[in-house]
């Protein structure tokens, strides 16, 4: 979702193959792999100056008449945005329409916009007959949709299209407003479209049933995008109208208007070839009657082999329209003959699909000619194919908040672009409904980490405000969404100058997800229209450490879609197999590549229904399927399951393990991810449980390789020094805190990275705390383990087959009771519609930690901003001048982002996870013993207990943050910001090992 993205300046990929130049670029990522962020400006009213500085940051009514889409003011501030992204050396996703992106200025009634099918209906009573004039149809009110779009408008041109009788045979008893219809007859012919008028009793003999006619008119949705200005002269300043997303027309509609009034002009055009990356269109946020463009009843007809005048009442119901929220006129219509709706409703979606194609392939190649790719958020939402969607793109995009964070529509998201070789597969991340300004850095990672474990590789964080003034708004700035969803993400926020760290660490992990090949152990291949948001229910194959993707009918006629020693498509993903869960419906062309993969050796598995038939009601289609699909099931290698319990087995069965294998009790909500590369395999783990785990994870095939860890908080690349080897796979325990990710690299040659020790740990017990590479000990320059450890008795088994034993005798914990604090409260200046914000100073000496509205209630309730908190301790003595100790400082649960500081020097970033306590190792900067130290703690909070408070003077537009979400406000007391404890320090004392 992006109520208002005009411009979207943002960053790209490109893969890298060999080891030697993934870890020299994992450092420090090119730009093109850092994520984006959806930028939201208000109107062309906008500053020029202070968008610049927002790009660099990055790295009454306003009068749209002047200020629309299109206008001279838009053009101007389109070319400011190009020159700011050449300046800052970024590349720019543009919109190619207003809003969304789904529409532009136009004539109102011209070819190219959306267009409907709607319908008027007239009850004829049994027995009785109708004479007269049919009347015109309304548009759908769906009042469901308001917070979303705009309302289609009642005005224009409707033509007659089709007349039907329609028997109604009652209502269904299970589902209100669901009619049963019995016989159809297609009047059509015997209505004059220009006087609408008809005489028709039912057929002879019938005296019992009541019937209806049904008028259905094709006419323009007449839907905006976005609203015009109020003294409009001309098109341009009408706003935008939504375009035909199913014909060819609707791409020209669109990218003409942006060629003629976008970037008219040859500088315009060179600029933009020159920074764009992206042409870019959001979810397709738009309403009707009935999808419909020009020439559909006879592209149906071509397509699908007969008259969809038929089908038209069962077209109507829930799945057919936006999100299946609601039906038009609040009625839909069945048949008792299921199969042949089931149909209508299969075929009437195909031939959509192939008009939908026909947009995105006129758009991308359009894209192209600007220098730039075409990346659109696809066909979701609408009665469209997805999966098949995805392949036409240059960078197909999903999003957190539409996707509700849910693994399984990353993973079809990402499977056909694995098929397809797309290496970029990107999400609108961190939306969130409830109030804007509360959003955490550990949140935002949140929705990050769950994408990037299921084969998301690029984020677009929703989003960056306007920073400039604007009218009749207020501190802390414009903020879309009326301050209902989250984000507003730049200098407004406290949190933004730790927002470097946390940009580091995602520009590394999708510099490597980016990188080489993705392996996946399973497709599951689905066929959905709409795209279904549950697929395989069980986590069973996800406790195993089995990662899948979805597949639809497209991805297995692909380039790619080759079996090989029993693996689909080897030089992609890899496939080990195949899974149908509850998928019967397979193209002609589906059934028969799936016939050659399984006569290929790859296995394949159907769990609970095996009738499979064609799409539609194409009869010879439904037979060949059929057959084809008996012939696979009599194969040794395919397998029929009764349930998704059992698939686990039938794996097993099958010699098929996951490359990434957990064992041990309770795995449960960890992921991984595998990419391959010439040089190196890469895998990324994440823990998104609620407790600390350690965990056994067996690595396939690795044994003879050299493992290495990635640290994407610092770029360091380290060897793994806790593993054993059983030929041909590997063993590591990997301990994660909830909302964690670690990264492993499996090398062929190391001779370009930091050596190795010859000998590493193969197991630990007892209170070994952690194990750390050391290239050089003074006195031992051949050295490189160290062990950290607690005062329990400790071993260490190592790969050399001997054993270390080792009693720690650290000095007992350090509390850390009292600490100065220095809150700096960020409001407004005395001038609420200035951008600038006035910091407040609160000290408090030798406080207990504490909430801040706990620490001063009186003065912090209401307050948001920067904690500063300062604590000296000393470093005890070692008890003998061999002993060498490490300190940890323990935090507590920490919900907002912080930075340290040790004696004077900022330590690494902090791993922002969602452990109830925050351990920083603190080692490497703590005086000698017996001195003094400082620890100095940054933490960043929300806005929101501010804008909480000030909910009713905080404006945007003239509109307070007060009206749309006061409930909430109400619901939700004032965040819990600042250190709470405990702290302390843990003494560790440091050994050799080896």
């Amino acid at each position: 979702m992006s109520p208002l993205p005009v411009l979207s300046p943002t960053l790209f990929s490109l893969s890298l193959a060999a080891s030697a130049c993934i870890f020299d670029g994992f450092v420090s990522p090119g730009v093109e792999y850092k994520p984006k962020f959806r930028y939201w400006l208000p109107d062309a009213s906008a500053d020029a100056d202070a968008v610049a500085r927002d790009i660099g940051e990055i790295a009454a009514p306003t009068n749209w008449s002047e200020y629309g889409f299109g206008t001279d003011a838009y053009r101007a501030i389109f070319r400011a945005v190009m020159e700011a992204a050449a300046q800052n050396k970024l590349l720019l996703d543009f919109s190619i329409g207003a809003n969304q992106g789904q529409g532009v200025p136009s004539e109102p009634e011209q070819i190219g916009l959306a267009l409907e099918m709607a319908y008027v209906n007239i009850t004829v009573p049994a027995g009785e007959s109708f004479n007269g004039t049919l009347p015109l149809s309304t548009q759908p009110a769906s009042p469901e949709l308001g917070q979303f779009m705009y309302g289609l408008e009642e005005f224009g041109q409707q033509n007659l299209s089709t007349v039907l009788a329609v028997e109604v045979l009652g209502q269904s008893e299970e589902s209100p407003g669901t009619v049963v219809v019995g016989r159809i007859i297609d009047l059509s012919d015997y209505v004059d479209p220009k006087t609408r008028f008809i005489s028709w009793g039912p057929p002879s003999g019938d005296t019992g049933s009541t019937w209806r006619l049904m008028a259905w008119y094709q006419r323009y949705t007449n839907q905006r995008s976005i609203s015009g200005g109020l003294d409009a002269r001309n098109f341009v300043q009408n706003g935008s109208w939504i375009v035909d997303h199913f014909s060819a027309e609707g791409a020209k509609k669109m990218t003409q208007f942006f060629d003629e009034y976008i970037v008219p002009e040859a500088r315009d055009k060179e600029a933009l070839s020159r920074v764009a990356k992206y042409a870019w269109e959001d979810s397709m946020e738009m309403n009707s009657a009935l999808w419909w463009t020009q020439g559909f009843a006879e592209r149906f007809r071509t397509s699908r082999g007969y008259d969809i005048k038929a089908c038209l009442p069962f077209l109507i119901r829930a799945d057919t329209f936006w999100d299946a929220i609601a039906v038009p006129y609040g009625e839909t219509f069945i048949s008792p003959n299921q199969t042949f709706a089931e149909g209508c409703n299969d075929d009437y979606r195909i031939v959509l699909q192939e008009g939908y194609e026909e947009y995105v392939q006129v758009t991308r190649e359009w894209a192209r000619t600007k220098g730039a790719g075409y990346s659109n958020q696809p066909a979701y939402n609408l009665p469209l194919n997805m999966l098949d969607s995805i392949p036409l793109l240059d960078a197909p995009e999903g999003e957190s908040f539409g996707f509700d964070d849910n693994l399984d529509i990353y993973r079809q998201m990402a499977g056909p672009a694995h098929m397809a070789g797309i290496s970029v597969v990107s999400s609108e991340c961190g939306a969130r409904r409830g109030s804007g300004y509360t959003q955490t850095l550990q949140d935002l990672l949140w929705h990050t980490r769950r994408g990037l474990a299921t084969g998301i590789t690029m984020n677009v964080f929703h989003g960056y405000g306007y920073s400039g003034t604007f009218v009749n708004t207020t501190w802390p700035g414009y903020t879309v969404f009326s301050y209902v969803f989250t984000e507003m993400w730049g200098p407004r926020m406290p949190a933004w100058r730790h927002m470097n760290d946390t940009l580091a660490y995602v520009s590394r992990n999708q510099y490597l997800s980016q990188t080489g090949t993705p392996k996946v152990d399973l497709a599951f291949y689905q066929y959905s229209a709409p795209f279904d948001k549950v697929g395989y229910a069980n986590n069973n194959l996800e406790r195993l450490g089995f990662t899948y993707d979805y597949l639809g009918p497209r991805s297995f006629t692909g380039d790619i879609a080759t079996v090989e020693n029993g693996v689909l498509a080897p030089d992609g993903p890899a496939y080990k197999g195949i899974v149908f869960n509850d998928q019967t419906k397979l193209t002609v062309e589906a059934a028969k590549q799936l016939k050659k993969f399984a006569e290929a050796g790859l296995p394949i598995f159907i769990v609970e229904k095996a009738d499979f038939h064609g799409i539609g009601n194409q009869g010879e289609d439904a037979a060949l399927v059929n057959s084809t699909m008996t012939e696979v099931i009599a194969m040794s290698n395919v397998f029929v399951i009764s349930r998704t319990e059992e698939l686990p087995a039938a794996l097993a069965a099958a010699k098929i393990r996951p490359r990434t294998l957990f064992t041990g009790n309770g795995v449960a909500n960890w992921y991984s991810f595998w990419r391959s590369t010439e040089g190196a395999d890469l895998a990324f783990l994440y823990n998104d449980g609620n407790e600390t785990k350690t965990v056994n994870v067996t690595f396939e095939g690795t044994a003879s390789r050299t493992p290495y860890i990635l640290d994407a908080w610092t770029g360091d690349v380290a060897p793994l020094l806790l593993y054993s080897s059983d030929s041909p796979n590997m063993n590591v325990p990997v301990t994660l805190a909830p909302n964690q990710t670690t990264i492993i690299a499996f090398v062929n040659d190391s001779h370009a990275l930091t050596p190795p020790p010859a000998t590493v740990a193969t197991t630990i017990a007892g209170g070994v705390e952690a194990l750390k590479y050391a290239q050089a000990i003074p006195g031992n320059p051949d050295s490189h383990i160290l062990a950290y450890l607690s005062s329990r008795p400790s071993s260490i088994r190592l790969s050399n087959n001997k054993t270390l034993n080792f009693t720690g005798r650290p000095p007992s914990p350090l509390r850390l009771p009292v600490w100065n604090i220095t809150i700096n409260d960020w409001q407004s200046t005395d001038n609420r519609y200035s951008m600038d914000t006035a910091v407040k100073v609160h000290h408090y000496k030798n406080r207990e930690l504490a909430a801040w509205k706990d620490l001063d209630p009186e003065t912090l309730t209401a307050t948001s901003g920067i904690g500063d908190y300062t604590v000296e301790f000393d470093t005890p003595s070692a008890e003998s001048p061999q002993q060498r100790l490490g300190g940890w400082v323990h935090l507590g649960p920490v919900k907002d982002s912080i930075r340290l500081w040790m004696n004077g020097n900022r330590l690494p970033p902090v791993d922002l996870t969602g452990s109830a306590d925050m351990i920083v190792d603190i080692t490497d900067h703590l005086a000698g013993p017996g001195q003094s130290n400082e620890l100095r703690v940054e933490l960043a909070s929300t806005l929101y207990n501010r804008l909480r408070a000030e909910k009713d003077i905080t404006w945007t537009f003239g509109i307070p943050a007060s009206l749309a979400n006061d409930a909430y406000y109400a619901e939700n007391a004032p965040r819990e910001y600042g250190l709470v404890g405990p702290a302390w320090i843990e003494w560790l004392e440091i050994v050799e090992v080896v």
